[in-house]
């Protein structure tokens, strides 16, 4: 018996009148993996959460006092993973309860002493069997504005359409999105961005009038021009090259266009997979810089005497601008930092490729200054080079880009000990005692300059690097540290 058929069970031998509710109702429908369980009750659903995780031995979290609401997190033999949230009814009755949920296909519930009947009192199985996300009442997206961003994630995760009635009451609702508070916005959004093909939807939800909503920064970029090679306006551009970057990390056969990348497929999905929280990947963030990372354009749009746009440093207003939304939804410090590092650097691969050649040394700088999310500075590099082109117009730098990264990402995780974190030669105490240096800013310039030469193949040892700073501490006078 399976750790969701346990609890079940349990659940159906007290004395308390309780009902599987919600999506793992609705998934056990149509046959999708169920990690998670919501029980409503007429009761107390915080002492009984507590008993069922006392009884199975698992962790237990109040999560509403007012609502009565508890979490267990329980561990089946096998090492799995069940979320069980118990929640009073909202409402007297269960049929108050359901009444009072977000669309029809999540207003189903069991009895947990019949599991296999399912209570539908709003045309949720007619909506599943009709692929249709419908509000199970008019007032719904008013009352809870957040179901706006969730109609649109289960959408995505599901493949629903979305009815008419809910399109309308988007609209027509769903402004109020700007006053729900960041954390369950981000929460949301989040389970949007894990979905591999996330981009359609962040697209019907700007048709909704919404995106801009959430990210006010983007706004400004609706119909902003861009030169050739461009051949969208900014806002779309930027949607474009979120679904280019999906596009990138979905392919999975050998193609021309990803022929370099294939070798460290498994690594970039291990990579972007890596948590940056307790339930969000580094991918989220990732395809947030994507969608942002030209957000400093407007601030930095400027026309030369030959009416020919710029936007000299974009990348710098751009990463502020990045920190700033991140900031407003409450994403952790280290989701910032990979943002605001990606659009920081966005457009140095393409002008290391644009070079007649890339040294050592120059990837390792990159890897210096951009660490881990070096990665994804260079698979966003990629994605933004296809969203600038039109289907077939002539590339004048992909297959070098392309070259390059695949290069790059060989060294960082084929030649990591060798290009980009070389094992110390020397340290501070050497050249304090080995060349009588005081302490100071110039003994890391001078520990750097070594290391920038190790990477080069230019000193191969202790006393080559002792070499190579007296050198330099010898011509400091001629600006050569």
């Amino acid at each position: 018996m399976s750790i969701q058929e346990q609890v079940i069970a349990w659940l159906a031998r007290q004395e308390m009148e309780a009902y599987l509710v919600g999506g793992c109702v609705r998934d056990r429908l149509l046959g999708r993996p169920v990690y998670d369980l919501d029980v409503a009750v007429a009761g107390d659903g915080l002492a009984l959460s507590r008993r069922l995780a006392n009884h199975f031995r698992g962790a237990w979290y109040p999560l509403d006092q007012a609502r009565s609401t508890g979490r267990a997190i329980l561990r089946s033999r096998e090492g799995g993973r069940l979320v069980v949230d118990v929640a009073r009814f909202r409402g007297e009755t269960l049929e108050a309860d359901l009444a009072d949920r977000d669309f029809t296909v999540n207003a189903l519930a069991a009895d947990v002493r019949t599991p296999s009947l399912v209570i539908d009192r709003h045309g949720g199985l007619a909506d599943l069997e009709a692929r249709l996300i419908r509000p199970v009442s008019e007032a719904s997206i008013r009352h809870d504005p957040v179901r706006a961003l969730r109609a649109i994630r289960l959408s995505a995760e599901l493949g629903f359409a979305l009815a008419p009635e809910t399109e309308r009451l988007l609209r027509r609702d769903g402004p109020a999105l700007a006053c729900v508070a960041g954390e369950r916005l981000r929460d949301e959004l989040a389970r949007l961005l894990t979905l591999p093909h996330a981009a359609p939807y962040l697209e019907r939800f700007d048709t909704l009038g919404l995106l801009t909503l959430l990210f006010p920064e983007l706004e400004p970029l609706r119909g902003l021009a861009q030169p050739p090679p461009h051949h969208l306006d900014a806002l779309t551009h930027s949607l474009e090259t979120v679904h280019a970057l999906e596009t990138l990390l979905n392919q999975q056969q050998a193609t021309p266009n990803i022929q370099h990348l294939l070798p460290f497929a498994d690594r970039i999905q291990t990579h972007l997979a890596q948590p940056l929280s307790e339930a969000r990947p580094r991918l989220v963030a990732f395809k947030l810089a994507a969608l942002l990372h030209d957000t400093g354009k407007p601030a930095a749009r400027s026309v030369d005497e030959n009416g020919r746009l710029h936007f000299p440093g974009h990348h710098k207003e751009g990463a502020r601008l990045t920190a700033r939304a991140l900031r407003r939804l409450r994403f952790n410090n280290a989701e910032l930092h990979l943002a605001e590092t990606v659009v920081q650097h966005h457009m140095r691969p393409l002008l290391l490729a644009r070079q007649e050649s890339v040294s050592a040394r120059a990837i390792y700088r990159f890897f210096r200054e951009t660490g881990q999310a070096g990665v994804e500075v260079l698979l966003h590099a990629l994605a933004d080079h296809r969203a600038t082109y039109a289907p077939g117009a002539r590339d004048d730098c992909g297959p070098e880009l392309l070259a390059l990264t695949g290069r790059m990402l060989a060294d960082y995780w084929e030649r990591q000990a060798e290009r980009i974190a070389p094992p110390p030669l020397i340290d501070g105490y050497d050249l304090l005692r080995e060349l009588g240096l005081q302490p100071g800013p110039h003994i890391g310039e001078l520990l750097e300059a070594v290391r920038e030469a190790q990477v080069s193949g230019e000193v191969r040892n202790r006393d080559e690097a002792l070499a190579l700073v007296r050198d330099l501490w010898a011509g400091r006078g001629a600006g050569r540290i």
